[in-house]
């Protein structure tokens, strides 16, 4: 019973690798429901919508501007810079590949090591504060003055004018381990800020874990946010959410209560509940587990914990607050060949076997019900083939960004 509560609640926190949401209040109370293919089609529609807008986004004037920006540093021999001025040239290449070689959750992952990933930052950042200019000649900054931000300034394309700033930088440092807990950072084109990173945490006493992660990053009409706390190891609040123009285009809240002083303990023995929404434009999934009534040392039959599950753990797929589908745990068969003793040859023989399994599917509101395989099989034809019309746009947009 204790591995089958753990799937379910890691399985609850795995969406977390896949956003906040724009809820107030009343959103979350589902007005009615869909039928099954009025379902499917909403759905489609939606995500449709969202690549739309994706795609739309390639369009956008900020964006832009950093890829001419990227492509003329692409013919620079960059690769040889380190400290600051290494950030400075990867923050341009990774915002610019944002929707080419890097999906939005690697662009956020790129963009930390980015800050994180090189030693003694803070002693690069004080050692290197000052205003430096670009020279094409010998390809390198040259510095031209004194400032306590570092201010790197590139003139390229005959007319263009770049100026890429850190203003702000702050770090930790517990048993040669360093964190960034403050990063500001700005990168202007012909006086228009194209993109700009805001980024604190605070850390707890004596190590590296951290209590709360605040972090904003902006791309023209794009807008990255994410947002950690961790209350007292009792309660653990995670969102993110990806804007374009001021619209949440995919997001999540995850809140996690129960006792995380200890994160050797067994899984069922931290978590006492989950709770989980995860937003995609219009459409919604919320899932919640808790352990009510888990007695982890009772051995239970398949039945008594596919009952136990449905009662502790629900999830609801919903669009513009229509009810979709609810989650229903039921038994399953698996059946697979296995290499098996027989008493009788005495020997080990390859065998067919079939054993009872726990399993989990789509209910509709008006009592049917369907696998994930079955519901989405044959369906969303058109959302495959936009999909892969955005990614070669994409694709062709960034095809001269090499850094």
């Amino acid at each position: 019973m204790k591995k089958i509560f753990a799937l379910a609640l890691i399985s609850t926190m795995l969406f977390n690798t896949s956003c906040s949401n724009n809820d107030d209040g009343d959103s979350n109370k589902l007005d009615g429901s869909l039928t099954v293919e009025e379902g499917k089609q909403q759905l489609e529609d939606n995500s449709i919508k969202l690549l739309n807008k994706i795609e739309e986004f390639k369009n956008d004037d900020a964006l832009n501007e950093i890829i001419e920006l990227a492509e003329y540093l692409s013919s620079s021999n960059t690769t040889k810079f380190s400290g600051f001025k290494s950030t400075a040239l990867n923050s341009i290449e990774n915002a610019s590949s944002i929707q080419s070689k890097n999906s939005l959750i690697e662009f956020n992952a790129k963009q930390s090591l980015a800050l994180a990933s090189k030693n003694n930052l803070i002693f690069d950042f004080e050692a290197e504060s000052g205003v430096y200019e670009w020279n094409a000649d010998i390809e390198d900054f040259e510095k031209i003055g004194e400032s306590d931000d570092i201010i790197y300034k590139i003139s390229y394309n005959e007319n263009k004018n770049a100026i890429y700033s850190f203003t702000d930088f702050a770090s930790k440092t517990v048993e040669g381990e360093e964190l960034p807990t403050l990063a500001k950072a700005n990168l202007k084109i012909d006086d228009i800020t194209v993109f700009s990173q805001d980024y604190t945490a605070t850390l707890q006493d004596n190590n590296l874990i951290p209590t709360k992660i605040n972090n904003k990053t902006t791309i023209g009409g794009f807008v990255f946010e994410t947002n950690y706390n961790n209350s007292n190891n009792a309660k653990i609040d995670q969102s993110f959410t990806f804007k374009i123009d001021s619209e949440v285009i995919i997001g999540y809240n995850y809140t996690a209560k129960g006792n995380f002083n200890n994160t050797d303990s067994e899984v069922t023995d931290i978590f006492d509940s989950v709770d989980f929404s995860f937003n995609f434009l219009d459409a919604k999934l919320n899932v919640s587990a808790n352990d009510n009534d888990f007695d982890l040392d009772e051995e239970l039959t398949i039945d008594e914990q596919i009952d136990l599950l449905n009662k502790n753990v629900n999830a609801i797929l919903s669009i513009n607050n229509k009810l979709i589908a609810e989650s229903l745990f039921y038994k399953d068969q698996d059946t697979y060949t296995d290499y098996i003793y027989n008493e009788t040859t005495e020997s080990y023989e390859w065998d067919e076997v079939t054993e009872d399994i726990i399993n989990v599917k789509f209910l509709f509101d008006d009592g049917t019900s369907s696998d994930f395989e079955t519901y989405f099989e044959g369906s969303f034809t058109e959302l495959e083939e936009k999909f892969e019309a955005v990614f070669e746009a994409y694709e062709t947009l960034f095809e001269d960004v090499e850094i």
